[in-house]
């Protein structure tokens, strides 16, 4: 069980980075639940500059029970320089975007309420965490003082839902009658780890069908080291898949969310064939384009900092995230106020501790001293 709870952890949340051997200092630790069912830790060591970071976790099975991660490789090295660490579990698994805005958007009085008003806020999101602090900088610029985003899915709902959902329809093309349930949904309790990652395992026998599947346009991803990275770019996609399968037809009640039915698939060895034969859906109903709408798409509109780090070759939250928000800073005039930088490698949040704690320096000072850090 503990080993399949590490698993969980390093794909929901894609942190690759080794366990941080520092010496912290010693650490007050409050732990408690508000609201309904959400649990939240805070962390502050005893040199405490201040300053707190509230931080939204990532994707987690929809299966799985309602637990406080600690998200140690990330709060360790954070403590040890001296900011205090705040995170919520969220009241709810999933594609828990707007429980995990409210409730981690919550924490800031409850933390000032144990321990005193904080000089400055800094807010940092993981992977679907980018969903929780993207409309939390928008919406609420005036209690934060700047923001990281690592790996998010920054461009909205819908950009992401599209990749997800195109993965199906194509995985059906190349591989029919191999993954269980409807594309758009999936047998309520479905196991990812005893039902669908066996599957993962033998759709990779076919080493050429899987490389062909990847080549897809809209799947956005060039793998260049099949042997190192075919098989993570599988389980990757296959594990998202199953949490929003399981999770988001419930979040529309239902209603039609998925619109492939204009896409002209590329890239694959026999498009015409392709484009025929692939299974179509759509279109989105008005109810459900409403929900992805408010949970979320941004606006751009940013009044105070914000740094996002993204793998130039992410298998699951494509890079493209950041291409779509970029525009939507510029067309908002807010430009002077979005720091995005590239990591030129392979994997979801796969970035060593330099990358990851560079960014929330050059944040920091950026806040600290009102000069833009260089990209």
């Amino acid at each position: 069980m503990k080993s399949r709870q590490y698993l969980t952890f390093v794909l929901c949340v894609g942190v690759l980075w080794a366990a941080s051997s520092l010496a912290i200092a010693e650490v007050t630790v409050v732990e408690g639940e508000i609201g309904p069912g959400a649990l939240y830790g805070f962390y502050v060591p005893d040199n405490w500059n201040g300053d707190v970071v509230f931080f939204a976790h990532g994707l987690v099975d929809p299966n799985s029970p309602i637990q406080l991660n600690p998200h140690g490789s990330m709060k360790d090295p954070l403590l040890e320089m001296g900011y205090a660490f705040a995170l919520s579990s969220y009241s709810e698994n999933g594609y828990a975007v707007k429980r995990g805005a409210q409730q981690t958007h919550q924490l800031r009085g409850l933390f000032k309420s144990h321990f005193g008003t904080p000089r400055r806020s800094y807010l940092m999101g993981i992977s679907l965490g980018g969903g929780v602090v993207i409309p939390l900088v928008e919406t609420y610029p005036a209690q934060y003082d700047g923001a990281l985003t690592l790996c998010g899915i920054n461009g909205g709902t819908v950009h992401q839902m599209n990749r997800i959902f195109d993965f199906r329809v194509l995985f059906d093309y190349f591989y029919p009658d191999v993954l269980p349930g409807e594309p758009l949904s999936l047998p309520e309790g479905t196991d990812f780890w005893t039902e669908i990652m066996p599957l993962g395992f033998y759709a990779l026998t076919m080493p050429a069908t899987a490389m062909e599947l990847f080549g897809v346009d809209q799947l956005e991803l060039e793998i260049i080291n099949p042997a190192a990275e075919l098989g993570t770019a599988m389980i990757y996609n296959l594990y998202g898949y199953t949490a929003w399968a399981l999770d988001f037809p419930d979040r529309v009640n239902g209603h039609s969310f998925f619109d492939n039915l204009t896409t002209e698939y590329t890239g694959s060895l026999d498009d015409a064939a392709l484009n025929t034969t692939v299974e179509r859906f759509g279109p989105a109903s008005p109810k459900a384009k409403n929900y992805m709408r408010h949970h979320f798409q941004p606006t751009g509109e940013l009044e105070i900092p914000l740094v996002t780090l993204h793998n130039a070759r992410d298998p699951l939250v494509p890079i493209s995230h950041e291409v779509i928000y970029a525009d939507l800073v510029a067309e908002a005039g807010a430009s002077g106020m979005l720091l995005q930088r590239t990591s030129q490698t392979f994997g979801h949040c796969a970035f060593t501790e330099d990358e990851w704690l560079g960014a929330f320096i050059d944040l920091v000072n950026w806040v600290e001293t009102g000069v833009k850090p260089s990209p």
